[in-house]
């Protein structure tokens, strides 16, 4: 026999006892609840039976009661009539009820028989009923009733309906104790039932899980024998076969797999040896590979330094008008006291008069501060473009914004009001030439968004506040026309721009947001169409951003 044929075996032994255990307690349970409706019904006719008989004497002392009164009788016979025939419907229906019932001997027999005494006596309680009221049809005339007129009535009434009802109420008890008997019988079958079952139950199932494990516990054993030795190298090794089973079967197979083992091993042998020398042919080109990656490495990181250089001589580019116009006004008039002061000197010679000195000393003067002028133009210039200024330190915002503000100026001066709020700020952990680089980048975009013309109308506003906790945010807004929504989520791309050629690289946005996350900070954008942009820019505090180090 198959292993599966022993385990369906196990199962229809197993639902079998269980469906007979079920069958048994829902056979049990109906018939308990069918003998107990039986009780209660014949407990309800019994008592019927009982109020009918308990009823007969106040209701002839009601009328006793009603004639000494002079009071009207009618009323009290028709009442009771009417009571008496309730209580006989009601028995009718009982009786139905009960005849019903699954468990019901002979039930529609019993029924008739228990409708013809239920007539007998409603037709012996209707005699007795007419009689009462012929009596209290005589009180109502005005007869004359003897004291033992009311005795005899309940005494009738004793004799032709309370006989047969105490008969009724004895056959119904005797019913009672029947169906009580049978239900007793019934449950103590049913206890040995639940005692016999289980335990034959129990005896077929444990012998069918003996003969299923035990075979399968031998061969299991066998099979981890030789799964160990096979696995300890002895490829050699062959399982006995017994049986046509599903073990047998697997028995077969793992035969099938050592000899295959044997195969793989003498293949195992073969390939190792040309595993070793593909393996130092590859190694060899690995190390090949690592030196060209080392040396990719070192070159993407000079183009990186170059691509910042390039974005820093791009903005001068797009700043040269500006910056020329501003060293030409200070040059000018530079120029123009140097020569008033060359040709003073000249027709002075030792004989200039006090005020003429004073003349030359406020143009000497004037000329110093345009040479100053211009010192400070060049060194923020040479500060921007610096290239090889990597330190990451501590960096006060408000004179990166003002030098930053001072190289757009020309940008800016015909298109907005420029507002600087940096005063509260704490240094921050960066590198000045780079933010100056963003700001510069983030203040001529913000003054290309806006049209030249309206500068009273427009504004661009620069305010750094602290912002949570151990963080600075550096917030560049203006009042342009802002950047559409589809755009958005592409201005920090390489090379994507909105401007015309020429005047756009689309390097600047992409070049400062990686110098912002090379100094550990975050560079995000709102815009709304038509009502400007902010860029904010998120630094750590250089007092709790830990000791500083070079930029990434």
């Amino acid at each position: 026999m198959t292993m599966r044929a022993k385990v369906w075996l196990f199962v229809v032994v197993a639902i079998g006892f269980v469906f007979a255990m079920g069958a048994e307690l829902f056979n049990g349970t109906r018939r308990g609840l069918s003998t107990r409706q039986h009780l209660s019904l014949i407990q309800d006719q019994i008592d019927l039976y009982g109020q009918m008989h308990n009823s007969s004497w106040p209701f002839v002392d009601a009328l006793r009661h009603a004639q000494r009164d002079e009071a009207d009788l009618s009323p009290l016979v028709r009442e009771q009539d009417l009571r008496m025939d309730q209580a006989f419907t009601r028995l009718e229906a009982l009786a139905l009820q009960e005849a019903g019932l699954p468990t019901a001997r002979n039930g529609q027999a019993w029924l008739e028989q228990t409708r013809e005494r239920i007539a007998l006596l409603h037709e012996a309680q209707h005699r007795w009923t007419l009689r009462a009221q012929d009596l209290a049809r005589r009180v109502e005339e005005g007869g004359h009733l003897s004291p033992d007129a009311w005795w005899d009535l309940f005494q009738d009434f004793e004799q032709s309906v309370g006989d047969p009802l105490e008969e009724a109420i004895r056959a119904e008890r005797a019913r009672m104790a029947e169906y009580r008997q049978r239900w007793d019988e019934r449950t103590r079958l049913g206890n040995r039932l639940a005692k016999l079952i289980p335990s034959l139950a129990l005896m077929f199932v444990v012998g069918i899980a003996l003969a299923i494990l035990e075979p399968m516990q031998r061969a299991l054993g066998e099979l981890r024998s030789g799964a160990e030795r096979i696995g300890q190298g002895d490829f050699a090794h062959e399982l006995p076969v017994k049986g046509r089973d599903e073990l047998a079967m697997l028995t077969r197979v793992f035969n099938r797999m050592a000899t295959e083992l044997r195969e793989l091993m003498r293949e195992k042998q073969r390939y190792n040896t040309l595993l070793e020398e593909t393996v130092h042919a590859r190694t060899a080109e690995l190390a090949s590979a690592n030196a060209r990656l080392e040396r990719s490495l070192q070159q993407l990181q000079e183009a990186q330094g170059q691509l910042l250089l390039a974005d820093r001589l791009a903005t001068m580019g797009r700043l040269a008008a500006g910056v020329g116009h501003e060293i030409n006004n200070p040059l000018a008039y530079l120029l123009g006291n140097l020569r008033y002061l060359q040709d003073e000197l000249g027709r002075a010679q030792g004989s200039a008069t006090e005020e003429e000195w004073r003349d030359m000393l406020a143009a000497a003067t004037e000329a110093c501060e345009g040479a100053e002028r211009i010192q400070f133009i060049l060194q923020d210039l040479r500060q921007f473009i610096r290239p090889d200024d990597t330190a990451v330190g501590p960096v006060e915002l408000g004179p990166v914004v003002r030098g930053a503000a001072k190289m757009a100026a020309h940008e800016i001066r015909s298109r907005a009001r420029l507002v600087e709020d940096c005063a509260d700020a704490p240094p921050v952990r960066g590198n000045e030439a780079r933010l100056s680089q963003v700001l510069l980048n983030l203040l001529i975009n913000a003054a290309h968004a806006i049209e030249p013309g309206r500068v009273e109308q427009n504004e661009i506003r620069v305010v750094a506040r602290r912002s949570g906790p151990g963080h600075v945010t550096l917030a560049v807004s203006d009042t342009g026309c802002g950047i559409p929504p589809e755009n958005l989520p592409r201005i920090f791309e390489p090379f994507f721009t909105t401007k015309p050629v020429g005047v756009g690289t689309g390097l600047g946005l992409p070049v400062c947001q990686g110098i912002i996350n090379s100094l550990g900070g975050e560079l995000t954008v709102e815009s709304q169409p038509g009502r400007g942009t902010t860029f904010r820019i998120i630094l750590p505090i250089a007092s709790e951003a830990g000791a500083p180090g070079k930029a990434a």
